[in-house]
């Protein structure tokens, strides 16, 4: 799809007919949904690890049910991540509802990127909270050995946590970014009637997906060492 979309692009080039605005809609339509699939797949499997989450505070709460302050910072936790997984079930009606209005590429483009700007940016940082969560949650069920939980390097344990955070926080901003500078292209050249800026984006797609890989593998690889490093 994307490389018959660049190829359009460059057939379009070829031709001295200047297309329209609404040329360009009809053009670009096709790839704009495509895209907003992808941004909700991703979406949606963030919530699902918010979801997992849960099953694991659940877990540690019925595992720790005899200690009082353990008990109580994983119900605090709990409360905190079913919050954010309301948030983010509304966020995805939202997005939803901008999608399926009855309105122009133009003015779609306008309100999500709006949306993304605002409700988005707040739901990286509670994304990547979550992942410190269940780096609580796992290690506590892990170290449940005499029904206690100890952090043997505490200073350490701390600075990792802080590490998850902002770490997350990357892995699912760049994750996006690409949805979100690709939104921008395409209302841009919509605005202008050109196509160039959708060109520049469509070839550094491929990068951008090889970044976020690479994001996603060491995140996944500072959590499991937090789990280890709670551990020993």
């Amino acid at each position: 799809m994307q490389d018959d979309l660049l190829q359009e692009i460059w057939d379009r080039r070829s031709e001295e007919h200047e297309m329209t605005r609404t040329e360009l809609e009809t053009l670009l339509g096709p790839h704009v949904r495509k895209s907003t699939t992808g941004w909700n797949v991703m979406a949606w499997t963030w919530i699902a690890f918010i979801a997992a989450t849960l099953v694991c505070e659940g877990m540690n709460i019925y595992a720790f049910r005899g200690d009082s302050l353990i008990l109580s910072i994983g119900v605090t936790a709990t409360l905190l991540t079913l919050a954010i997984l309301a948030y983010g079930i509304r966020m995805m009606r939202r997005a939803a509802a901008i999608d399926e209005a009855d309105e122009s590429l133009v003015i779609k483009l306008r309100r999500k990127l709006r949306f993304q700007r605002a409700d988005f940016e707040a739901w990286h940082w509670m994304v990547a909270l979550t992942f410190v969560f269940l780096s609580l949650a796992v290690s506590t069920l892990l170290d449940i050995e005499d029904g206690t939980y100890r952090i043997n390097k505490p200073v350490v344990f701390a600075g990792i946590l802080v590490a998850q955070l902002l770490f997350g926080y990357g892995a699912v901003k760049l994750g996006h970014y690409p949805f979100v500078r690709e939104s921008r292209a395409i209302l841009s050249d919509l605005e202008n009637q050109v196509l160039s800026g959708t060109e520049l984006i469509l070839e550094r797609k491929k990068a951008w997906r090889a970044w976020t890989i690479v994001m996603i593998l060491l995140f996944t690889a500072l959590l499991v060492f937090g789990i280890w490093q709670a551990m020993g």
